[in-house]
């Protein structure tokens, strides 16, 4: 019943598309070059509120909405918000199953039913990566200063520069892109800070997704002069492919980055979003932040996630704006990302083929900071 008053209602304001349209462009600012460019705009927007609505009928586990990607293609929404991501290892296609060596042994029923690392004051405010492929900044600054806060519970939390790791980090294998904006890795972050440390956003602050020229190119910290605020010892990586380390991480030691397969997401607008195909390819594309799990009031297991794409997107009607529930499987599905290079892969690593699983490849591929220390 509630899906169906839903639907009723999304379609009932979509009643008239060209005042839709304006108010849309109203709310998150939207200005066209020319009448051309509006008029094209309007009829991707068009086609985006007809797909609103129909998926919003069918009865499925989460809702569309008129999000601020409402009047991009998919394949718009796709190279610009949705890239910059590659995992750092390289894994022939017939590498299928975990190594159970030595694995520790957990059971779902020894896990509490939920986590929330909001709840313990740990995670960053929701913040936007703009038109610039810096998720991977993004999702290693929350997750350094989680680890940071967690090490250290009588320290501020503490919000990290994006643009420091944007600027000054180092990518010389073009893993996940050819660095900055173009797309590199959390581990490389995560290195980066053991090397040299992470200033705070207010010391450094983020321009790059804002208007910034060429600023993801030049790096403005120098390590002889400036204190920095966190530090690591390095990284390590979950077993891939493995949701139960995953929640046992979560559930004990605290929040992971995550690849995601987020080509799908633009117009996510609440629930337990379950729109990834196993059956095609599952362009591993996009970082975020995987911090917690939980079954809501319908009885559907999810992973909770925090993203990169600013406050007016996500799960907005049910106090998580920002956030998305990624659907949580008992029997984990897998598939193929078939194009590594587009987000999965280091250059002239040779992986054609990796086997992701979990919805969107929510476990595909996870790591966490260690040694992640306030120095200041």
């Amino acid at each position: 019943m509630k899906v169906l008053v839903l639907a009723l209602l999304v379609s009932a304001c979509l009643a008239d598309p060209w005042a839709e349209f304006q108010q849309f462009k109203e709310k998150h600012g939207k200005a066209y070059t020319n009448a051309r460019e509006e008029s094209s705009r309007f009829a991707t927007f068009q086609e985006n509120l007809e797909k609103i609505e129909k998926h919003n009928q069918e009865g499925h586990s989460w809702t569309l909405g008129i999000t601020k990607f409402a009047d991009l293609t998919k394949e718009e929404f796709a190279k610009t918000y949705a890239s910059g991501r590659l995992p750092l290892r390289a894994v022939s296609s017939n590498a299928r199953n975990i190594d159970l060596t030595n694995k520790k042994v957990i059971r779902i029923e020894d896990l509490p039913a939920s986590v929330d690392w909001r709840d313990q004051g740990v995670i960053t405010d929701v913040r936007d990566q703009g038109q610039c492929g810096s998720c991977w900044a993004f999702a290693s600054a929350a997750t350094m200063s989680a680890y940071g806060k967690i090490n250290d519970p009588t320290h501020d939390l503490v919000t990290l520069s994006t643009q420091h790791i944007v600027s000054c980090t180092p990518n010389p294998l073009n893993c996940g892109g050819t660095g900055g904006c173009m797309g590199s890795i959390e581990p490389l972050a995560f290195t980066y800070a053991s090397l040299f440390g992470v200033v705070t956003e207010d010391e450094y602050p983020y321009t790059s997704g804002h208007g910034g020229n060429n600023d993801d190119q030049v790096c403005d910290f120098d390590a002889s002069k400036t204190d920095v605020t966190t530090i690591t010892m390095g990284f390590e990586t979950l077993p891939h492919n493995d949701a139960l380390a995953a929640m046992d991480h979560l559930a004990n030691k605290g929040p992971l980055s995550a690849s995601v397969a987020a080509n799908d997401w633009g117009l996510y607008s609440g629930g337990v979003f379950d729109g990834c195909d196993y059956d095609s390819n599952i362009a591993v594309n996009h970082a975020v932040l995987l911090m917690g799990y939980g079954t809501d009031d319908d009885g559907m297991d999810y992973w909770l996630i925090q993203n990169s794409w600013g406050p007016r997107w996500g799960d907005i009607a049910n106090g998580n704006a920002g956030f998305i529930k990624l659907r949580r499987q008992s029997t984990t599905q897998c598939g193929e990302d078939t194009t590594p290079l587009d987000g999965s892969a280091c250059q002239d690593g040779g992986v054609e083929s990796v086997h992701v699983c979990g919805t969107c490849a929510v476990v595909s591929d996870n790591s966490y900071p260690i040694g992640a220390t306030y120095v200041k």
